[in-house]
């Protein structure tokens, strides 16, 4: 049946959107997400890009830790190289110093070879002369036969105690004896002729005012002659000796000798 408003329009109930109806309006804005309007993919994005900046900054303090460590193994290489040629310089420095002290000494002790000693007071401080390189050793015991002896040498004295008057000998000697001087002349006198020494020699000898004997003879223990003179002192026998007569009279004894200043 026809609707009479509208006979040229009809209704169709089905069509007419009403409630209940079957079918609907179509939606023009297309659907809608209710929840998160952006799209899916977006906190994936987020990440990615966080970890791409900490991978950059991680590579940049790589990069500098790299510089840095270079920069020092270089700094450190020329330090050591620094250091040692500083070394070397002070080496090359301290051995220019020694060599000419070494130099100065060589030269004083060749312009001043000989030194002046001075004795013990107990038995005056005399004084003489000595080569001012030699080694000496200076031996005191006032209840000892030779209360006081001193050795001169180019090498290390060796003195024994047990026996110094046999075993110690040296180019140059001074020995203070307790003996008086006629009884160590007539000793060493009475040794010449036990051992029948024709080259021997002897001789008044005047040394800082006292009168003394010089004698040369071949010493039978050490197989060579020596040279020893024998002096008047303060009721003593002071000895002046070298083991090898031969050997260091010309250079050394004949001036050690001569060079004692004696007091009363």
């Amino acid at each position: 049946m026809n609707d009479p408003i509208n006979p040229r329009n009809p209704v169709d109930s089905m069509s007419a959107g009403l409630p209940g109806s079957p079918m609907e309006p179509a939606n023009p804005q297309g659907p809608v997400n209710p929840v998160n309007p952006e799209p899916v993919y977006g906190e994936e994005t987020n990440y990615s890009r966080i970890y791409q900046i900490a991978l950059g900054v991680l590579g940049l303090i790589l990069l500098v830790v790299a510089i840095f460590l270079i920069v020092y193994i270089q700094k450190a290489n020329r330090t050591d190289a620094y250091i040692n040629q500083k070394v070397e310089e002070g080496k090359a420095v301290k051995e220019e110093e020694v060599r000419g002290a070494c130099e100065l000494e060589k030269k004083d002790i060749r312009e001043n070879p000989w030194a002046n000693f001075t004795a013990r007071d107990e038995f005056g401080a005399f004084k003489f002369q000595v080569p001012r390189n030699w080694a000496q050793y200076e031996h005191f015991d006032i209840n000892d036969n030779n209360p006081y002896s001193v050795y001169f040498s180019q090498d290390i004295v060796r003195y024994d105690a047990n026996n110094a008057i046999k075993s110690v000998h040296a180019p140059l000697e001074v020995i203070v004896s307790k003996k008086l001087y006629d009884a160590e002349i007539k000793a060493i006198q009475d040794e010449i002729k036990r051992n029948k020494d024709a080259n021997k020699t002897e001789e008044v000898v005047n040394i800082s005012n006292f009168q003394g004997t010089k004698l040369t003879y071949i010493d039978k223990d050490l197989g060579r002659r020596v040279g020893v003179i024998i002096l008047p002192y303060r009721d003593r026998a002071l000895f002046i000796k070298t083991d090898d007569y031969d050997k260091w009279n010309e250079k050394y004894y004949d001036k050690f000798y001569k060079s004692f200043a004696l007091t009363p």
